[in-house]
């Protein structure tokens, strides 16, 4: 296994276990503070509710199958169109002036952890979160839908 798969190999799994703190966090959570909405009237009740009631699972998702490889590069395009979505949400409420405000992205895991995230702290994590997802899908040598996980892999 060379150097290059090794580290996107690594990238996925650490963009992984983000997303599965996040949903894990938010679906232990469940309240609707998790979320705030930019356009709060442009979006329906009904997809409102939708995004609230999956995100989490989304997210649990992806992070798990980021975290065994399966379909890596599939996973990954989902997860970085996920996370173009949070950077743009995250940075019109920084022009809004919100970035004060505590964004509540990992529920229930951020009083665990005794540390509240910013909504510019977030925009931060999701930028790192951006570049992971650029290293997977530029340094990780597999296939678009290869399904087998890493390491049932020979090298």
């Amino acid at each position: 296994m060379t150097m290059r798969n090794r580290l996107g190999i690594s990238a996925g799994i650490i963009l992984g276990l983000i997303f599965l703190a996040a949903g894990l966090g938010k679906s232990l959570s469940q309240t609707e503070t998790f979320v705030i909405f930019v356009f709060p009237e442009f979006l329906p009740t009904a997809l409102d509710k939708i995004i609230f009631r999956w995100l989490p699972r989304l997210e649990i998702a992806i992070g798990t199958l980021l975290i065994f490889n399966v379909a890596a590069k599939l996973v990954t395009s989902l997860a970085l169109a996920l996370t173009v979505s949070l950077i743009a949400n995250n940075s019109i409420l920084l022009i809004q002036g919100l970035g004060d405000k505590p964004c509540g992205c990992f529920g229930a895991a951020e009083p665990m952890a005794q540390y509240q995230l910013s909504i510019a702290g977030a925009l931060y994590v999701d930028i790192m979160m951006l570049a992971l997802g650029l290293v997977v899908l530029f340094c990780y040598q597999s296939d678009f839908l290869n399904i087998k996980p890493w390491f049932l892999r020979r090298s």
